[in-house]
């Protein structure tokens, strides 16, 4: 699973056409919170092409959620909903699944 979504602008101060984006952290944390007892982060790293071992980032976005909004979504994995809930974000608008 990856996600693919044209960067305008990077830290190298360069755009990238058909950037790759996949998930390095999925982690689900319990809170004291009664309403929201469990929040997910998600790490996302981009990259200008799909990486290999010696691949560096160009991007990098930390999403936090609770574990409702993930677990409502279609798929079959909790991994698959993390990228499906990814894809919805303001700032992946655009981005398409591959």
């Amino acid at each position: 699973m990856a996600i693919q979504k044209d960067l305008q602008e990077s830290k190298f101060g360069v755009s990238f056409s058909g950037a790759y984006f996949r998930i390095a952290t999925g982690a689900i944390t319990r809170t004291r919170d009664d309403i929201n007892k469990h929040l997910v982060l998600i790490d996302v790293v981009g990259f200008a092409t799909q990486p290999s071992e010696n691949t560096s980032e160009v991007d990098f976005r930390r999403y936090h959620t609770s574990l409702e909004n993930i677990e409502s979504l279609e798929g079959s994995t909790f991994l698959e909903k993390c990228y499906k809930w990814v894809m919805t974000q303001p700032d992946m608008a655009g981005s398409i699944a591959v």
